[in-house]
């Protein structure tokens, strides 16, 4: 007879809760410590879908052969398929990097991706599915892994930052222990996170977009709150942050994840203690179906309506730097300079173009 195959921990408590606690995904701490490979920033869609795919294939991922989920899974509330494709051809093209050791027993290297392959069903009926395989680099960490954290689906689901849920998975794999810490230079957050090349280069900037928006994400959200200390080196330049994620008590617990079941409408306003906008029944059914949708990644919308619910990174940057000016009225100017321009950015690379258009509107206009 052949021996079973030796399982770490994370499979079997992935497959524990895949059967007893449909709220909870079990991601193994390996691919929670990795940074991402070079040059790539995946959007908060495909770090959305990646939990998802690993939540279905629960304690079975390590093993060789395809799994299969329902595309209604990983759209949520919208009504359509059209970005799934996008979505899983970033996810194939995403790889990981982790220390490890070569053939000689030295120290490595390893670059990876997750996904082998994937076969998205052409079909808009609701028995419609993604099938796709885990690559051999990744079965065999999975199969080894032997620390993992859970992480909140409903919580996880709710974050409108990428760069909030990546720093939200450090936080499960780390709060609650001895030293709930990370610490690290710039860059290396900077790669943990995802940040692309060439973006959010100045601190304060990375400070605003980065860990600003996410520790206003997680305090909300999470079952512990993050802060962090900023270390300076020669000239006064930050070089090392040192982040630390605090469990919170029953009571606050249970108010986040309260707020992560709630509607995301007015969400900004109960953490800020302002006073929630009334919209009408259409526009809080629509907002609600983009908002939850996993395959939605930041564009420029349709209509070039800029506003709290349907672009609330675009809305932010014009509020904090659009020099007091009406954030539509900076949006129509925009739309009327770069009528081509703006519907082929996404992601990071819209925002950043926004907020030199944002910032240049401000200085030239002057304050409202």
């Amino acid at each position: 007879m052949f021996d079973d195959p030796v399982l770490g921990r994370t499979m079997k408590a992935a497959s524990t809760a895949s059967v007893r606690d449909g709220h909870a995904i079990v991601k193994a701490g390996e691919f929670i410590e990795a940074r991402f490979g070079a040059g790539t920033s995946p959007s908060l869609a495909a770090r959305k879908t990646l939990a998802l795919l690993i939540a279905k294939a629960a304690g079975e991922a390590w093993q060789p052969g395809s799994h299969v989920i329902a595309k209604r899974e990983l759209r949520g509330t919208h009504n359509a398929n059209d970005r799934i494709q996008d979505t899983l051809d970033e996810l194939m093209d995403v790889k990981f990097q982790m220390p490890s050791t070569s053939a000689q027993g030295r120290v490595a290297t390893l670059t990876a991706a997750l996904l082998a392959w994937t076969l998205n069903e052409h079909a808009e009926d609701g028995r419609a599915t993604v099938e796709w395989e885990f690559t051999a680099p990744a079965r065999a960490i999975l199969q080894g892994s032997d620390y993992y954290a859970r992480l909140n689906r409903a919580a996880l689901l709710a974050f409108r930052s990428k760069y909030a849920i990546t720093l939200y998975e450090m936080g499960c794999l780390l709060a609650g222990r001895r030293e709930p810490r990370w610490s690290g230079t710039i860059e290396e957050l900077r790669e943990r996170v995802g940040v692309a090349p060439k973006t959010l280069l100045n601190f304060s900037d990375f400070r605003r977009f980065v860990l600003d928006l996410a520790k206003a994400e997680i305090d909300q959200l999470a079952a512990f709150t993050m802060e962090w200390t900023e270390k300076r080196g020669a000239r006064g330049k930050i070089t090392h942050v040192t982040l630390t994620f605090t469990p919170k008590d029953d009571d606050a617990t249970d108010a986040a994840a309260d707020e992560a079941g709630r509607h995301s409408g007015g969400r900004k306003a109960r953490r800020e203690g302002t006073t929630e906008t009334i919209v009408d029944t259409a526009s809080l059914i629509a907002s609600a179906a983009s908002r939850l949708s996993v395959s939605d990644a930041l564009r420029w919308p349709a209509d070039d309506q800029i506003d709290g619910f349907k672009t609330p990174e675009l809305h932010a940057i014009g509020i904090s730097l659009g020099g007091g000016h009406a954030v539509q009225r900076l949006a129509d100017q925009y739309a009327r300079v770069r009528p081509e321009h703006r519907r082929k950015l996404t992601g990071d690379a819209l925002k950043a173009d926004w907020t030199k258009w944002v910032t240049g509107c401000a200085s030239k206009w002057g304050r409202a």
